[in-house]
């Protein structure tokens, strides 16, 4: 008898998930705690891992106010930030609610993910989100030659002026002369005003 109960609590559980039926998930996640909604719930899946496969932001965020991991791995032992990630639609806000939750904003493979699946009119604000939870996309040079790679100088124009800095040569991307050019006077335009300020 027990074990219908938590079986069909279980049920209500998974599909107030993948409705995004907020009002119906909160009370529900009273009833479990943290490791409960970390474990499987439905194919081995955690909650928060059908949350994100659902594309639902806001049941993710009750979900993660409830305890859950928000740098646990998927049941492909895949990254939760990374699996968010590659969701079409939700991407971003996905990521941000893991990352507001204590998501690594440097998780391995996020940052260069970003170029392989966000569109072009929403790469620049993923990584733009990662700056401000504090990732560090600027400690080598990946980031800035991925970005030269894209030949979008809006792109690269932001990146240097957020602080990346470029090799000492155009060796690991595959950019035009020219857009190799304007990224060394994006740079040299940072140093002079860091060093009219003082840094």
């Amino acid at each position: 008898m027990l074990n219908f109960l938590s079986n069909n609590r279980n049920q209500k559980l998974i599909s107030a998930i993948r409705d995004g039926d907020l009002d119906k998930l909160a009370p529900l996640l009273k009833k479990y705690d943290a490791a409960a909604l970390d474990g499987p719930l439905a194919d081995e899946q955690s909650a928060a891992q059908l949350a994100i496969l659902a594309q639902q932001a806001g049941a993710l965020e009750l979900i993660l106010n409830a305890g859950c991991n928000a740098n646990a791995r998927s049941s492909a032992s895949e990254a939760l930030l990374v699996l968010a990630l590659k969701q079409e639609k939700e991407s971003l806000a996905l990521m941000t609610q893991l990352l507001r939750a204590g998501g690594d904003p440097n998780t391995e493979g996020l940052a260069l993910g970003c170029f392989d699946h966000c569109e072009d009119n929403t790469l620049m604000v993923h990584l733009s989100r990662l700056l401000e939870q504090g990732a560090d996309l600027f400690s080598d040079h990946r980031v800035i030659l991925r970005a030269l790679d894209t030949e979008r100088l809006d792109l690269i124009h932001y990146l240097i002026n957020a602080g990346a800095g470029l090799p000492d040569e155009c060796t690991g991307a595959d950019c035009s002369d020219e857009t190799w050019s304007y990224a060394r006077r994006c740079l040299d335009d940072r140093k002079v005003r860091e060093m009219m300020q003082g840094f």
